[in-house]
Protein backbone atom coordinates (compact mmCIF):
# COMPACT_ATOMS: atom_id res chain seq x y z
CA UNK A 1 0.00 0.00 0.00
CA UNK A 2 2.78 2.58 0.69
CA UNK A 3 3.79 2.69 -3.01
CA UNK A 4 0.32 2.82 -4.52
CA UNK A 5 -2.92 4.72 -3.94
CA UNK A 6 -5.27 3.54 -1.22
CA UNK A 7 -8.11 1.69 -2.92
CA UNK A 8 -11.64 2.64 -1.90
CA UNK A 9 -14.74 0.51 -2.27
CA UNK A 10 -17.77 2.81 -2.36
CA UNK A 11 -20.94 1.33 -0.84
CA UNK A 12 -24.07 3.34 -1.62
CA UNK A 13 -24.25 5.44 -4.79
CA UNK A 14 -26.80 8.10 -3.93
CA UNK A 15 -26.35 11.88 -3.91
CA UNK A 16 -23.45 11.77 -1.47
CA UNK A 17 -21.41 9.47 -3.69
CA UNK A 18 -21.45 12.31 -6.23
CA UNK A 19 -19.78 14.48 -3.60
CA UNK A 20 -17.24 11.96 -2.30
CA UNK A 21 -16.40 10.63 -5.78
CA UNK A 22 -14.97 13.90 -7.14
CA UNK A 23 -13.24 14.46 -3.79
CA UNK A 24 -11.40 11.14 -4.09
CA UNK A 25 -10.44 11.99 -7.67
CA UNK A 26 -8.99 15.33 -6.54
CA UNK A 27 -7.13 14.00 -3.48
CA UNK A 28 -3.66 12.47 -3.75
CA UNK A 29 -2.85 8.94 -2.65
CA UNK A 30 -6.37 7.56 -2.90
CA UNK A 31 -8.57 6.19 -5.69
CA UNK A 32 -11.89 4.42 -6.21
CA UNK A 33 -11.28 0.73 -6.90
CA UNK A 34 -14.84 -0.62 -6.88
CA UNK A 35 -18.43 0.40 -6.24
CA UNK A 36 -21.67 -1.27 -5.21
CA UNK A 37 -25.34 -0.42 -5.02
CA UNK A 38 -28.32 -2.69 -5.57
CA UNK A 39 -29.36 -1.08 -8.87
CA UNK A 40 -27.20 -2.48 -11.73
CA UNK A 41 -27.66 0.55 -14.00
CA UNK A 42 -26.62 2.96 -11.28
CA UNK A 43 -23.45 1.08 -10.36
CA UNK A 44 -22.44 0.61 -14.01
CA UNK A 45 -22.89 4.33 -14.64
CA UNK A 46 -20.84 5.23 -11.55
CA UNK A 47 -18.11 2.77 -12.54
CA UNK A 48 -17.90 4.26 -16.02
CA UNK A 49 -17.63 7.84 -14.77
CA UNK A 50 -15.13 7.11 -11.99
CA UNK A 51 -13.06 4.46 -13.79
CA UNK A 52 -13.64 1.72 -11.23
CA UNK A 53 -15.18 -1.77 -11.21
CA UNK A 54 -18.88 -2.28 -10.54
CA UNK A 55 -19.48 -5.37 -8.40
CA UNK A 56 -22.69 -7.33 -7.97
CA UNK A 57 -22.82 -7.59 -4.18
CA UNK A 58 -21.45 -6.00 -1.03
CA UNK A 59 -19.60 -9.24 -0.36
CA UNK A 60 -17.88 -8.86 -3.74
CA UNK A 61 -16.90 -5.31 -2.78
CA UNK A 62 -15.22 -6.56 0.40
CA UNK A 63 -13.46 -9.35 -1.49
CA UNK A 64 -12.19 -7.07 -4.26
CA UNK A 65 -8.36 -7.23 -4.30
CA UNK A 66 -8.02 -3.49 -4.86
CA UNK A 67 -10.17 -2.41 -1.91
CA UNK A 68 -8.28 -1.33 1.23
CA UNK A 69 -10.98 0.98 2.59
CA UNK A 70 -14.78 0.94 2.46
CA UNK A 71 -16.59 4.26 2.18
CA UNK A 72 -20.04 3.63 3.65
CA UNK A 73 -22.37 6.13 2.00
CA UNK A 74 -25.52 4.02 2.12
CA UNK A 75 -28.76 4.58 4.02
CA UNK A 76 -28.12 5.06 7.73
CA UNK A 77 -30.04 1.93 8.72
CA UNK A 78 -27.57 -0.14 6.66
CA UNK A 79 -24.46 1.35 8.29
CA UNK A 80 -24.09 -1.14 11.14
CA UNK A 81 -24.41 -4.33 9.08
CA UNK A 82 -22.06 -2.99 6.40
CA UNK A 83 -19.55 -1.77 8.99
CA UNK A 84 -19.55 -5.11 10.85
CA UNK A 85 -18.91 -7.00 7.60
CA UNK A 86 -16.14 -4.60 6.54
CA UNK A 87 -14.43 -4.89 9.93
CA UNK A 88 -14.65 -8.68 9.73
CA UNK A 89 -12.96 -8.43 6.32
CA UNK A 90 -10.17 -6.27 7.78
CA UNK A 91 -11.07 -3.07 5.93
CA UNK A 92 -10.59 0.47 7.21
CA UNK A 93 -13.73 2.63 7.14
CA UNK A 94 -14.67 6.07 5.93
CA UNK A 95 -18.14 6.48 7.45
CA UNK A 96 -20.70 9.04 6.42
CA UNK A 97 -22.59 10.53 9.35
CA UNK A 98 -24.39 9.54 11.41
CA UNK A 99 -22.49 6.41 12.37
CA UNK A 100 -25.94 4.83 12.88
CA UNK A 101 -29.40 6.10 13.83
CA UNK A 102 -29.18 3.87 16.95
CA UNK A 103 -26.69 4.55 19.75
CA UNK A 104 -26.23 0.87 20.63
CA UNK A 105 -25.20 0.07 17.06
CA UNK A 106 -22.81 3.02 17.01
CA UNK A 107 -21.12 1.89 20.21
CA UNK A 108 -20.75 -1.65 18.85
CA UNK A 109 -19.26 -0.43 15.55
CA UNK A 110 -16.60 1.51 17.45
CA UNK A 111 -15.88 -1.40 19.80
CA UNK A 112 -15.34 -3.86 16.96
CA UNK A 113 -13.29 -1.39 14.94
CA UNK A 114 -10.96 -0.64 17.85
CA UNK A 115 -10.61 -4.31 18.79
CA UNK A 116 -9.61 -5.11 15.20
CA UNK A 117 -7.04 -2.29 15.16
CA UNK A 118 -8.73 -0.65 12.18
CA UNK A 119 -9.18 3.01 11.30
CA UNK A 120 -12.56 4.66 11.01
CA UNK A 121 -12.92 8.32 10.11
CA UNK A 122 -16.27 10.09 10.24
CA UNK A 123 -17.37 12.41 7.45
CA UNK A 124 -17.60 15.65 9.44
CA UNK A 125 -16.31 17.87 6.68
CA UNK A 126 -17.32 21.29 8.05
CA UNK A 127 -14.51 21.01 10.62
CA UNK A 128 -12.11 21.36 7.65
CA UNK A 129 -13.38 24.82 6.73
CA UNK A 130 -10.51 27.30 6.93
CA UNK A 131 -12.62 29.73 8.95
CA UNK A 132 -13.50 27.18 11.63
CA UNK A 133 -9.89 26.05 11.84
CA UNK A 134 -8.82 29.69 12.22
CA UNK A 135 -11.23 30.13 15.14
CA UNK A 136 -9.90 26.93 16.72
CA UNK A 137 -6.32 28.24 16.48
CA UNK A 138 -7.31 31.55 18.10
CA UNK A 139 -8.83 29.60 20.99
CA UNK A 140 -5.92 27.18 21.37
CA UNK A 141 -3.41 30.05 21.37
CA UNK A 142 -5.41 31.93 24.00
CA UNK A 143 -5.70 35.02 21.81
CA UNK A 144 -9.42 35.57 22.24
CA UNK A 145 -9.65 34.75 25.93
CA UNK A 146 -12.13 32.36 27.49
CA UNK A 147 -14.90 31.04 25.24
CA UNK A 148 -18.31 31.65 26.79
CA UNK A 149 -20.86 30.88 24.10
CA UNK A 150 -21.24 29.37 20.64
CA UNK A 151 -24.18 30.23 18.36
CA UNK A 152 -24.55 27.93 15.35
CA UNK A 153 -27.10 27.31 12.63
CA UNK A 154 -27.29 25.21 9.49
CA UNK A 155 -30.63 25.33 7.74
CA UNK A 156 -32.05 24.99 4.24
CA UNK A 157 -35.31 24.68 2.35
CA UNK A 158 -34.70 21.19 0.97
CA UNK A 159 -37.07 19.70 3.54
CA UNK A 160 -39.91 21.15 1.50
CA UNK A 161 -38.95 18.72 -1.30
CA UNK A 162 -38.76 15.56 0.82
CA UNK A 163 -40.56 12.44 -0.41
CA UNK A 164 -40.73 8.92 1.06
CA UNK A 165 -37.83 7.97 -1.24
CA UNK A 166 -35.46 10.28 0.68
CA UNK A 167 -33.51 8.83 3.62
CA UNK A 168 -34.19 11.85 5.84
CA UNK A 169 -37.96 11.68 5.30
CA UNK A 170 -38.19 8.79 7.78
CA UNK A 171 -37.77 9.03 11.55
CA UNK A 172 -36.12 5.59 11.67
CA UNK A 173 -33.35 6.77 9.32
CA UNK A 174 -32.99 10.34 10.54
CA UNK A 175 -34.36 10.84 14.06
CA UNK A 176 -34.69 14.55 14.72
CA UNK A 177 -34.66 15.48 11.03
CA UNK A 178 -32.46 18.56 10.46
CA UNK A 179 -30.63 18.30 13.78
CA UNK A 180 -29.43 14.83 12.73
CA UNK A 181 -28.70 15.61 9.08
CA UNK A 182 -27.22 19.10 9.52
CA UNK A 183 -26.86 19.85 13.21
CA UNK A 184 -24.63 16.86 13.94
CA UNK A 185 -21.81 18.70 12.12
CA UNK A 186 -22.18 21.65 14.49
CA UNK A 187 -22.31 19.24 17.43
CA UNK A 188 -18.84 18.09 16.37
CA UNK A 189 -17.73 21.72 16.06
CA UNK A 190 -19.13 22.54 19.50
CA UNK A 191 -17.25 19.63 21.08
CA UNK A 192 -14.08 20.55 19.22
CA UNK A 193 -14.21 24.21 20.23
CA UNK A 194 -15.76 24.13 23.71
CA UNK A 195 -15.16 20.61 24.99
CA UNK A 196 -17.46 17.93 26.47
CA UNK A 197 -21.20 18.53 26.78
CA UNK A 198 -22.88 17.56 30.05
CA UNK A 199 -26.51 18.58 29.54
CA UNK A 200 -28.89 18.91 26.55
CA UNK A 201 -32.27 20.65 26.25
CA UNK A 202 -34.08 20.74 22.91
CA UNK A 203 -37.34 21.46 21.12
CA UNK A 204 -38.66 20.13 17.83
CA UNK A 205 -41.79 20.65 15.76
CA UNK A 206 -43.24 19.96 12.33
CA UNK A 207 -44.62 23.16 10.86
CA UNK A 208 -44.50 23.05 7.06
CA UNK A 209 -43.42 19.64 5.74
CA UNK A 210 -45.26 16.33 5.43
CA UNK A 211 -42.35 14.05 6.34
CA UNK A 212 -42.15 11.97 9.53
CA UNK A 213 -39.39 14.17 10.97
CA UNK A 214 -39.58 17.66 12.47
CA UNK A 215 -38.69 20.64 10.29
CA UNK A 216 -37.84 22.99 13.18
CA UNK A 217 -35.26 22.00 15.80
CA UNK A 218 -33.36 23.95 18.41
CA UNK A 219 -31.05 22.87 21.22
CA UNK A 220 -29.02 24.26 24.10
CA UNK A 221 -25.87 22.39 25.11
CA UNK A 222 -24.26 23.06 28.48
CA UNK A 223 -20.53 22.28 28.38
CA UNK A 224 -18.47 21.03 31.30
CA UNK A 225 -16.41 24.23 30.97
CA UNK A 226 -19.48 26.34 31.75
CA UNK A 227 -19.82 27.52 28.15
CA UNK A 228 -23.14 27.21 26.32
CA UNK A 229 -23.93 26.32 22.69
CA UNK A 230 -27.14 27.40 20.95
CA UNK A 231 -27.98 25.28 17.88
CA UNK A 232 -30.74 25.86 15.36
CA UNK A 233 -31.54 23.69 12.31
CA UNK A 234 -34.57 24.11 10.03
CA UNK A 235 -35.90 22.46 6.88
CA UNK A 236 -38.03 25.29 5.44
CA UNK A 237 -36.02 28.52 5.13
CA UNK A 238 -33.42 30.00 2.75
CA UNK A 239 -30.07 28.23 3.10
CA UNK A 240 -27.96 29.44 5.98
CA UNK A 241 -24.74 28.40 7.74
CA UNK A 242 -23.18 30.40 10.53
CA UNK A 243 -20.92 29.84 13.52
CA UNK A 244 -20.41 32.63 16.05
CA UNK A 245 -18.02 32.18 18.97
CA UNK A 246 -18.22 34.69 21.82
CA UNK A 247 -15.20 34.93 24.11
CA UNK A 248 -13.92 37.37 26.72
CA UNK A 249 -11.41 39.17 24.46
CA UNK A 250 -13.09 38.86 21.07
CA UNK A 251 -16.04 37.43 19.18
CA UNK A 252 -15.61 35.50 15.93
CA UNK A 253 -18.50 35.65 13.45
CA UNK A 254 -18.42 33.19 10.54
CA UNK A 255 -20.98 33.09 7.74
CA UNK A 256 -21.03 31.12 4.48
CA UNK A 257 -22.73 32.77 1.51
CA UNK A 258 -24.54 29.64 0.35
CA UNK A 259 -26.06 29.43 -3.12
CA UNK A 260 -29.85 29.60 -3.09
CA UNK A 261 -30.00 28.09 -6.60
CA UNK A 262 -29.87 24.54 -7.92
CA UNK A 263 -28.65 21.74 -5.65
CA UNK A 264 -25.37 21.41 -7.55
CA UNK A 265 -24.58 25.09 -7.01
CA UNK A 266 -25.51 24.80 -3.34
CA UNK A 267 -23.10 21.89 -2.89
CA UNK A 268 -20.40 23.79 -4.79
CA UNK A 269 -20.55 26.79 -2.45
CA UNK A 270 -20.74 24.48 0.56
CA UNK A 271 -17.75 22.28 -0.22
CA UNK A 272 -15.69 25.16 -1.57
CA UNK A 273 -16.88 27.17 1.40
CA UNK A 274 -13.58 28.98 1.99
CA UNK A 275 -14.23 31.07 -1.13
CA UNK A 276 -17.69 32.02 0.18
CA UNK A 277 -16.88 32.52 3.87
CA UNK A 278 -16.97 35.82 5.71
CA UNK A 279 -15.07 35.64 9.00
CA UNK A 280 -15.01 38.78 11.13
CA UNK A 281 -13.23 39.09 14.48
CA UNK A 282 -14.62 41.73 16.84
CA UNK A 283 -11.79 42.57 19.24
CA UNK A 284 -12.40 44.13 22.64
CA UNK A 285 -11.74 47.87 22.52
CA UNK A 286 -11.84 48.15 18.72
CA UNK A 287 -14.71 49.78 16.85
CA UNK A 288 -14.36 47.92 13.54
CA UNK A 289 -14.08 44.15 13.03
CA UNK A 290 -11.08 42.46 11.46
CA UNK A 291 -12.01 40.64 8.24
CA UNK A 292 -9.85 37.49 8.04
CA UNK A 293 -8.28 36.57 4.68
CA UNK A 294 -8.72 32.79 4.52
CA UNK A 295 -6.79 30.22 2.46
CA UNK A 296 -8.84 28.47 -0.22
CA UNK A 297 -9.59 24.76 -0.15
CA UNK A 298 -12.22 22.07 -0.63
CA UNK A 299 -13.46 20.52 2.61
CA UNK A 300 -14.07 17.07 1.08
CA UNK A 301 -10.55 16.93 -0.34
CA UNK A 302 -9.13 18.15 2.98
CA UNK A 303 -10.84 15.43 5.02
CA UNK A 304 -9.74 12.77 2.52
CA UNK A 305 -6.14 14.00 2.67
CA UNK A 306 -6.34 13.64 6.44
CA UNK A 307 -7.71 10.11 6.05
CA UNK A 308 -4.82 9.16 3.75
CA UNK A 309 -2.33 10.48 6.32
CA UNK A 310 -3.95 8.35 9.02
CA UNK A 311 -3.92 5.16 6.94
CA UNK A 312 -0.39 5.69 5.61
CA UNK A 313 1.44 7.31 8.52
CA UNK A 314 -0.73 6.67 11.55
CA UNK A 315 -1.57 10.34 12.13
CA UNK A 316 -5.02 10.16 13.79
CA UNK A 317 -7.90 12.32 12.65
CA UNK A 318 -9.82 14.45 15.12
CA UNK A 319 -12.92 12.85 13.56
CA UNK A 320 -12.10 9.29 14.59
CA UNK A 321 -14.48 6.50 15.53
CA UNK A 322 -15.26 7.81 19.02
CA UNK A 323 -16.44 11.13 17.58
CA UNK A 324 -19.13 9.21 15.72
CA UNK A 325 -20.61 7.94 18.99
CA UNK A 326 -20.12 11.20 20.91
CA UNK A 327 -21.95 13.31 18.35
CA UNK A 328 -24.70 10.73 17.80
CA UNK A 329 -25.33 10.46 21.54
CA UNK A 330 -25.78 14.22 21.87
CA UNK A 331 -28.18 14.41 18.92
CA UNK A 332 -30.23 11.47 20.19
CA UNK A 333 -30.28 13.01 23.67
CA UNK A 334 -31.66 16.16 22.02
CA UNK A 335 -34.36 14.07 20.32
CA UNK A 336 -35.22 12.50 23.68
CA UNK A 337 -35.45 15.99 25.19
CA UNK A 338 -37.79 17.11 22.38
CA UNK A 339 -40.14 14.25 23.22
CA UNK A 340 -39.98 14.48 27.02
CA UNK A 341 -39.78 18.26 27.39
CA UNK A 342 -36.97 17.81 29.92
CA UNK A 343 -33.21 18.34 29.89
CA UNK A 344 -31.10 15.21 29.43
CA UNK A 345 -27.94 14.60 31.45
CA UNK A 346 -25.35 13.10 29.11
CA UNK A 347 -23.74 10.93 31.80
CA UNK A 348 -27.12 9.33 32.51
CA UNK A 349 -27.95 8.94 28.83
CA UNK A 350 -24.63 7.25 28.04
CA UNK A 351 -24.80 5.02 31.12
CA UNK A 352 -28.27 3.82 30.15
CA UNK A 353 -27.27 3.12 26.56
CA UNK A 354 -23.93 1.45 27.29
CA UNK A 355 -25.59 -1.05 29.60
Amino acid sequence: MPDQPIGVGVAGLGKWAEVIGPGIQAAEGIEIAACYTRTPEKREDFARRYACEAVESYEDLLAHPGVDVVAILSSTTAHAAQAFAAIEAGKHLFMEKPISPAIGEGIEIVRRCEEAGLIMQMGYETRCMAGIRHIKRLLDEGRIGRAVSLEVNWSHDLGLRLTPRDWNYHEANCPGGPIMQLGIHHVFNALNLLGPIERVKAIGARRLISAEVPDLTGAIFEHESGAVTYLGCYYFCPRRFHLNLLATEASAMLRIRLSQGELGEYFKTLFNADASTDLDIYWKGKEEPERVDLPQGNVIVEELKEFVEWVRRGTPSEAGAQSGVETLAIVLAAVESMKSGRAVEMKDYLAANRA
